[in-house]
């Protein structure tokens, strides 16, 4: 009998060691493995979101350019922006001002770059009008690039093309791709 009271002891101690790794054993294959977070899920954490706000790019107490914007989303990570509903101001040191609008865009505090890319129109203080599918503003090079069915009104010039690049407030440009110039247009 004392032999079978030791025996139902080892047995219990045996129950309790398989019992306790089989939970050992459960609890690592069942445990939840992290979320893997998606591009989107990313994006929404990383990104600030602002209301009718203005970004400005001043040189030695000089205001260069400003742009206004109904939603901006900037990401704190990359620093880019996405625009919507733009309106900016570009400040030429003779004393023109560009006013250029489009729906959408891109800016970069990084580099203080900025990219409109849909239907963006300008016009300045002088007459000039301006449109093109896209406009790039490289700050470094303080060069203005428009792409796609370019089309420029000043005086009595109408010009149109591919591409143009001017790094002076439009006080001269080249003209690219399929470039055509009318001079007397009214």
């Amino acid at each position: 009998m004392k032999k079978f009271k030791q025996d139902k002891k080892k047995l219990a101690i045996y129950v309790f060691i398989i019992f306790a790794i089989g939970i050992c054993v459960w609890a690592v294959v069942t445990k939840p493995t992290p979320e893997n977070k998606s591009q989107q899920q990313i994006k929404k954490e990383n990104t600030m979101k602002y209301g009718a706000n203005t970004i400005v790019e001043e040189k030695n107490g000089k205001k260069i350019w400003e742009i206004k914007a109904d939603n901006i989303d900037m990401n704190v990570t990359t620093k880019m922006a996405e625009l919507k509903n733009i309106h900016g101001k570009y400040y030429g040191d003779d004393g023109k001002v560009l006013t250029i609008t489009s729906p959408h865009g891109f800016y970069d505090d990084a580099k203080k770059n900025i990219i409109l890319d849909k239907k963006v129109h300008a016009e300045d203080n002088a007459g000039l009008k301006f449109d093109a599918e896209k406009v790039t503003w490289d700050n470094a090079k303080a060069l203005f690039t428009g792409e796609g069915k370019v089309k420029i009104v000043r005086d009595n010039m109408q010009a149109t093309g591919d591409k143009i690049e001017s790094n002076n407030g439009f006080t001269a440009f080249k003209l690219s791709g399929n470039a055509h110039i009318i001079k007397g247009v009214q």
